[in-house]
């Protein structure tokens, strides 16, 4: 059975997008082509789309995932420059597809979203938003809202870092102005940016201090590039393109057995483990350094990192790894635990973002006048992380357990969108006002998921920002990409409640 596109006068939904990256264009893109509605609006905080693609310029930032399963399935790229696309080609794909499906006209730029509210006698929306340019104050109705304002856009900044009196910056937040050839500079983190960032500017800079609190997991970058012949196969041969896609696909799907803690996928974990500690032994010779560098939790448990020129770059002589807690900060000097001091010119932070935050404190008000911050807690119960019982007609795109640490998170962003799309079809064809998921089917979801995550490695006793602060994962999703396209692939009626049209 196809999909219904209008209520039965001929009307469409007004649709509200927050935020215009990855989430937000997908959105967009797919009501537009699969409901035709172009009753919508995108409200963007930024000059221009893109999200963390956007934000994030720091020197060697690039996707972990394979470029060719980091584009939308139904909008392949066959230009990718090489096996891990760099920030630029990344935001250029975003960019120019929104361009082909003519975005642009229906983004609000520099518009900062500071209120949502769910008004029950109207059955609609009302966002307050402010324009950033002139200062301006204005609210929007809508019937339907997206919120793809994503995990990873606010910078975790440390406040003993504030007390730095020279030049400083998060890796989000890249001061390019600042020239750090020959400087004394000091890298704060040891996750994925700081991964990245280190051997991009160790080159350039007289000395790096480098503070890294917790190892990490490093497997090999097969960075290759592609020619100008395979991207000409990619283009014009058919179905050479869509096979390498799903080639690469299913063999991210199956390393998904190396995070669970099950007797029966010790196998795959201790492959992973064992490519890791091999690859850590031919990069790091110093055995002093290598021991620094060798993490002491199970694998998978935080965020695995791609990489080929991290640990070279850290046997540099113009290096030093310490690993003692910085205890203060003073002028421009960090001191350690251990007593040391080190003064630098500038300090770069790579420390993260607030993920466990979903939305500040009353900045979204549901049903009955709850506030969606309080509401969620720490604990936030959602319907497989699109929608909430207190937010009808509402979807959260990567909202909480739905992040990955095996595959392309498009995929998981895709097949949200999709099962939104089936339930704003159904809402028009029982030519309902709202629909809201039932608190029944939040528990299910919540109690089966609580029960796989103790047989995966996340609910082992290392922290990370896949977990709350009580040690609960909220982040991830315990499975496949396929599992859960598959629990999504039809709309569940009789999971929901309406509210019938006047």
């Amino acid at each position: 059975m196809g999909l219904t596109k209008t209520y039965k006068d001929g009307s469409t939904p007004v649709v509200a997008i927050i935020g215009s990256g990855f989430s937000g264009i997908c959105a967009a893109i797919r009501i537009q082509t699969q409901l035709n509605i172009s009753t919508f609006t995108i409200f963007e905080l930024e000059p221009d789309i893109g999200g963390t693609w956007w934000s994030n310029t720091y020197p060697g930032c690039a996707c972990d995932v394979k470029a060719h399963n980091y584009a939308f399935s139904f909008e392949p790229n066959y230009n990718w420059s090489c096996n891990y696309a760099p920030q630029p080609e990344i935001w250029d794909y975003l960019r120019n597809t929104a361009r082909k499906y003519k975005l642009y006209e229906k983004i609000h730029f520099r518009t900062e979203i500071t209120h949502v509210a769910w008004n029950e006698g109207r059955q609609k929306w009302v966002l307050d938003h402010v324009n950033l340019n002139n200062g301006e104050r204005e609210q929007t109705e809508a019937d339907i809202v997206f919120s793809g304002m994503g995990p990873l856009r606010i910078p975790q900044i440390p406040k003993e870092f504030e007390k730095f009196e020279g030049p400083k910056w998060h890796t989000a937040q890249w001061n390019h102005a600042y020239d750090l050839t020959n400087k004394r500079v000091a890298v704060v983190g040891s996750g994925a940016s700081a991964i990245q960032v280190v051997p991009s500017i160790v080159k350039k800079v007289k000395f790096l201090e480098y503070y890294q609190r917790t190892a990490s997991y490093i497997i090999p970058r097969r960075n290759a590039t592609y020619s100008s012949l395979w991207k000409w196969i990619f283009r014009t041969i058919p179905f050479v393109h869509f096979i390498y896609y799903k080639l690469l696909y299913w063999s991210s799907e199956f390393t998904v057995a190396a995070f669970s803690s099950k007797l029966k996928d010790l196998v795959p974990r201790k492959f992973m483990t064992l490519m890791a500690w091999f690859f850590r032994c031919v990069q790091v010779r110093d055995k002093v350094l290598r021991k620094k560098l060798t993490p002491t939790y199970d694998m998978g448990c935080r965020r695995i990192v791609v990489s080929s020129n991290y640990y070279p770059a850290l046997t540099r002589k113009n290096v030093s790894v310490h690993t003692e807690p910085i205890v203060s900060v003073k002028g421009q000097t960090l001191k350690l635990m251990d007593g040391s001091e080190q003064e630098v010119d500038a300090l770069i932070l790579a420390t993260g973002f607030h993920v466990q935050e979903i939305f500040p404190e009353g900045f979204m008000i549901g049903k009955e006048g709850q506030c969606i911050n309080t509401v969620f807690g720490k604990n936030p119960h959602t319907y497989y992380g699109l929608t909430a019982p207190e937010t009808p007609n509402m979807f959260f795109l990567l909202g909480p357990n739905t992040g990955l640490g095996h595959n392309s998170i498009l995929f998981m962003v895709e097949a949200q969108v999709e099962y939104a799309i089936k339930t704003i079809s159904y809402m028009m064809e029982k030519n309902l006002s709202s629909i809201q998921v039932t608190k029944e089917a939040c528990k299910e979801f919540i109690d089966e998921l609580d029960e796989k995550m103790k047989g995966m490695v996340w609910s082992s006793t290392c922290k990370s920002w896949y977990q709350n602060d009580e040690g609960r994962v909220t982040a991830l999703w315990w499975s496949s990409c396929t599992h859960y396209w598959w629990r999504l692939r039809s709309f569940h009626p009789k999971r929901f409640v309406g509210v019938k049209r006047i």
